[in-house]
């Protein structure tokens, strides 16, 4: 895995590399649906939302394996692209958009996306 995340949430990969993303603190009081979603610069949504259930524990994770990573394009002309992504806790009756700990309402999480190295295994 080579996906690293600094402390404002920012997420750095290569393209086509898989990571896991832990979302902490959730509430423990119901079994959540979480989201976690990524979009282009013209916010259009990459790849399909990537959902997992809380089981009442407070933390999560998302794997992301090269399938999904591999969607994120960097231009050949370019050294790196910015993605946005973002994440939702739901239940029956609520929705509530996480925010990394080190950010402010409306700051855009990021992922920085280096391009592709190596092709390497396709299994």
């Amino acid at each position: 895995m080579s996906l690293d995340i600094d402390e404002k949430g920012t997420i750095f990969i290569h393209q086509g590399d898989s990571g896991s993303v832990i979302v902490d603190g959730i509430n423990t009081d119901k079994n959540y649906s979480v989201y976690f979603a990524v979009k282009n610069s013209q916010r259009q949504l990459v790849g399909s939302e990537l959902c997992v259930n809380s089981n009442f524990k407070s933390k999560v994770t998302f794997n992301l394996p090269p399938a999904f990573t591999d969607a994120f394009v960097v231009p050949d002309d370019e050294p790196f692209a910015i993605y946005t992504y973002g994440l939702k806790v739901c239940s029956d009756n609520s929705e509530d958009t996480l925010f990394v700990e080190n950010t402010d309402y409306g700051y855009l999480n990021k992922i920085i996306v280096f391009p592709k190295q190596v092709e390497g295994y396709n299994g």
